[in-house]
């Protein structure tokens, strides 16, 4: 079995602010336009400690996705369509950085 690689160092400050693990999982795009505008979307898998969904053995990360949308001056953390955090002081410029 491989070892899970660590999450990008954004995603490791999500889920410390958030209060959750490392969930295996994490990959950035472009925001779509339906999103909110210009930015980056970052979906990542989360370990809450609850029983994870049932999932292919072969699938990456938990199944328990958090859908950050990473605008130029704020970042929205969402679980499907509810918002759970913004932080003000995390903006695309602390994606790659």
């Amino acid at each position: 079995m491989n070892a899970t690689p660590p999450p990008s160092p954004f995603v490791a400050t999500l889920c410390e602010r958030l209060g959750v693990g490392y969930g295996g999982w994490d990959t950035m795009s472009p925001l779509p336009p339906d999103k909110g505008g210009p930015g980056s979307l970052v979906v990542f898998h989360i370990d809450d400690g609850s029983i994870p969904p049932a999932r292919e053995e072969h699938l990456q990360g938990t199944g328990i996705i958090r859908e950050a949308r990473v605008y130029p001056d704020r970042t929205e953390v969402y679980a499907g369509d509810t918002l759970l955090a913004r932080y003000d002081d995390l903006t695309v410029m602390q994606i790659f950085g």
